[in-house]
């Protein structure tokens, strides 16, 4: 994948390193310093919490040829049990990758992206890695590490609150950074480049931001909408249905067999089953992830933003 990146005048901005060496020759990469953007570990407290990175990165003597994004979540993103055979010294780890883009010649001097990411939503640990490859093979990589504790990980539900963004490139700077790809489970929120030509992410979308043609009103369509027209490999088959829950009945919805009569009692959405239709504030989805982990939850639209970036806030609630 290939995306043109800006390069601004960085006189005035502090470069901070992590704690990767950078004597040996090849692609320098530093992250940027600022109020705004984390260079250095953090702890966070509140799940899928939004938190900016901007990496630039220099060719040595060789052009640049690719920029990668990856992390590596420790444990899994989604949620675990703790009993055995689950192993606290050992626990299980994956790593995904978020961003893959070969770079174009005029980015083979120096670039500089901006990284708007969602933070994981169950407890744990989380690596981000920003490496830039040169034509000779040679990496330079920076990394900053955020850590998710939570009292609640014993329950026997997942529970987050999530912004999806509308995936309107034309209508913000942010273009294909815009978060509108939601995996249901594990609570990530994948950018349009982190799903594109990534068939490990793909598989695990559950649920999109599609705003309406003719209206632009928002909803959600499954992976499986063919109005998206995702030439993905795998694209799950997420079922959803309305309910008549409101926000108090959804909190009172906290175990499994909940879930599932929620789902079970609910309809399918017409005219299409595979899409919400128009959205409003206080209305609740039942949805069942697909097997062979197939999952049932309930997703809150707690709100609706219309102006800025149009924006989806979504509580969801998913049985472990």
């Amino acid at each position: 994948m290939r995306f043109r990146f800006l390069v601004p005048a960085f006189s005035p901005i502090l470069f901070l390193t992590s704690c990767e060496p950078s004597l040996q020759s090849g692609p320098r990469v530093e992250l940027v310093g600022s109020s705004r953007f984390t260079t250095a570990d953090r702890r966070l407290t509140t799940p899928g919490d939004t938190v900016a990175a901007k990496v630039y990165a220099e060719a040595d003597d060789s052009p640049l040829q690719r920029l990668t994004i990856t992390t590596e979540y420790v444990p899994i993103p989604e949620p675990v049990f703790y009993d055995p055979p689950y192993d606290l010294d050992d626990p299980p780890r994956r790593t995904y990758t978020y961003l893959d883009s070969s770079l174009t010649a005029a980015d083979a001097e120096r670039i500089a992206f901006q990284h708007v990411l969602g933070a994981r939503t169950t407890a744990g640990l989380e690596v981000w890695r920003y490496q830039a490859t040169d034509e000779e093979g040679r990496t330079g990589v920076r990394s900053f590490r955020l850590r998710l504790g939570r009292t609640d990980s014993v329950q026997a539900y997942h529970s987050y609150t999530v912004p999806v963004q509308r995936p309107d490139s034309a209508r913000s700077p942010q273009g294909p950074g815009l978060r509108s790809f939601l995996a249901l489970r594990e609570g990530l929120v994948f950018p349009k480049f982190s799903v594109h030509n990534l068939p490990e992410n793909q598989a695990l979308v559950d649920v999109v931001y599609l705003p309406q043609r003719a209206t632009g009103a928002p909803t959600l369509a499954t992976a499986q909408d063919d109005t998206l027209a995702l030439k993905w490999p795998t694209r799950r088959a997420t079922v959803i249905r309305s309910t008549t829950l409101n926000a108090t009945t959804f909190a009172a919805v906290a175990t499994e067999a909940g879930f599932a009569a929620a789902f079970t009692q609910g309809n399918l959405f017409t005219p299409r089953a595979t899409s919400t239709g128009p959205l409003t504030k206080g209305q609740v989805i039942a949805f069942q992830t697909p097997a062979p982990d197939s999952r049932y939850g309930l997703i809150l639209v707690q709100d609706v933003i219309t102006t800025g970036i149009r924006t989806l806030v979504l509580q969801v609630r998913v049985a472990k």
